[in-house]
């Protein structure tokens, strides 16, 4: 019967300089403030260790090393070691402990990493695939498999690579390594994190059975984080649906407005927390961000526009209805409420939707409503957030700005969203309350079909 190991598994994060050691090791532990990302050689001079926790255990700890500066001077010295008879961890072992003080000197950082190879159960060896295949590369992989420990390529960067690619999988493959892993550290995708941990798993079989354990916590942690986002958004879009705003508060318009764009801040926030974001990682140009906040006035036409939705239909459509609430308001000149309807969209296409019981709701109740173009760019907006936010890794340096999705059809509004819409729009009709078990069926719904348009 097999042993467990004893946790944590301990795994030496290495490359050369720049190949982007530090992000991999942001994106496992789901941290933007580990360690200082530059894209410059040499960021990282010291060993800095961190822990994948499960249930308040230790399960990987995971130690990032300085980058190797000089690997074909320093296959020189292990090379003339080896002619003298030692091999593998004790050729490692004697150059860090017996080498001259000047040698210890040059390598200073190559035997910190050295070190860490010699301690720890594997590497994995961080390569930027967009880089040529290089001799010094070469170097680096023959030093380190002196430290006789396993090493799992992680080829960083793979983004419109595929030639690169497949030169760097024939170099490998020609160094003895077959197993390696495509993990980009800025455009995140869980299925590479996951596969990263079971090519560990064949790697080393001792700890088949924790990475397993771990792996499986990942993948349902993952799915939780995804279905809180997702609930932020629909809770959003169905409490911005039913919202209503008493006309007889004199500023009417106003607070409904603030009200949409309060509530869409909160959510913002909620989101970023959920996903370990800060407010600085989401920019957009079209909806700018600045400490949480969106800049970008949501009621404005152009906003409409730069969403792919018709602003001049939206407007036309709005002081129509404007005029059919002054009708049934009696309260407000019919320029007013011309005004609110152009304004917001508020209220419904008059008796189009709900009947007369509606509209002597209506007419009694004097309220204001969201309407559908403002849910609409609700909608397309949290959607455009949400598959970012999914997709980045730890790591990104670039901001989100919505001007990097162009193309009319990240800006379409996903088939089915209608029949969504007005399943909450009975909720309002019928005044149900959020505890109910009407209430809960549609959020269900509306979570579900958010998962599949995201």
């Amino acid at each position: 019967m097999t042993t467990s190991p004893a946790l944590p598994l301990k795994l030496a994060v290495v490359g050369h300089t720049n190949t982007g050691k530090t992000s991999l090791m942001r994106t496992l532990l789901r941290s933007v403030e580990f360690g200082e990302i530059q894209n410059s050689a040499g960021t990282t001079r010291h060993v800095e260790a961190a822990q994948i926790m499960l249930r308040g255990q230790s399960y990987i700890e995971l130690r990032d090393t300085p980058g190797l500066e000089d690997s074909v001077a320093l296959s020189t010295h292990l090379k003339a070691l080896q002619t003298q008879g030692l091999r593998g961890r004790a050729c490692l072992e004697h150059f860090i402990e017996n080498s001259a003080p000047a040698v210890l000197t040059e390598f200073e950082q190559e035997i910190k990493v050295l070190r860490q190879a010699l301690d720890c159960n594997a590497l994995l060896y961080v390569i930027d695939s967009r880089e040529e295949v290089l001799e010094k590369y070469r170097e680096e992989i023959l030093s380190l498999k002196l430290a006789s420990r396993p090493i799992l390529p992680v080829l960083n960067f793979i983004q419109d690579n595929a030639e690169q690619l497949s030169l760097w999988r024939a170099e490998l493959a020609e160094l003895g390594l077959h197993a390696l892993v495509e993990f980009d550290t800025v455009a995140f995708d869980f299925e590479a994190e996951k596969r990263l941990y079971q090519k560990l798993q064949t790697l080393l079989e001792a700890w088949y059975q924790p990475l397993q354990t771990l792996l499986d916590h990942r993948a349902a942690e993952w799915k939780q984080t995804c279905d809180a986002c997702i609930a932020q958004v629909a809770n959003l879009l169905v409490d911005m649906a039913t919202v209503t705003v008493s006309v007889d508060s004199g500023n009417a318009q106003t607070d409904l407005q603030n009200r949409v764009r309060q509530r869409e801040q909160e959510c913002l926030h909620n989101i970023l927390f959920t996903l370990k974001f800060s407010p600085a990682d989401v920019q957009m140009s079209n909806l700018p961000v600045r400490d949480g906040e969106w800049e970008l006035d949501l009621f404005a036409p152009e906003t409409l526009k730069r969403f792919g939705l018709d602003a001049a239909s939206a407007a036309a459509t709005g002081a129509a209805i404007g005029a059919g609430v002054d009708l049934l308001l009696a309260g407000l000149s019919l320029g007013t409420a011309s005004l609110t309807g152009a304004a917001l969209g508020t209220a419904w296409h008059t008796g189009r939707r709900y009947g007369k019981d509606l509209l002597a709701r209506l007419r009694g109740d004097k309220i204001l409503c969201v309407d559908d173009a403002t849910l609409n760019l609700l909608l397309l907006r949290q959607l455009s957030l949400l598959r970012h936010l999914f997709r980045r890794g730890h790591a990104a340096q670039t901001a989100f700005r919505l001007d990097d999705q162009t193309s009319k059809a990240a800006n379409k509004i996903p088939d089915g969203w209608q029949h969504q819409l007005r399943k909450i729009r009975t909720l309002l009709n019928a005044k149900v309350s959020a505890d109910s078990r009407e209430y809960n069926l549609v959020i269900s719904g509306l979570k579900n079909w958010l998962a599949g348009a995201v």
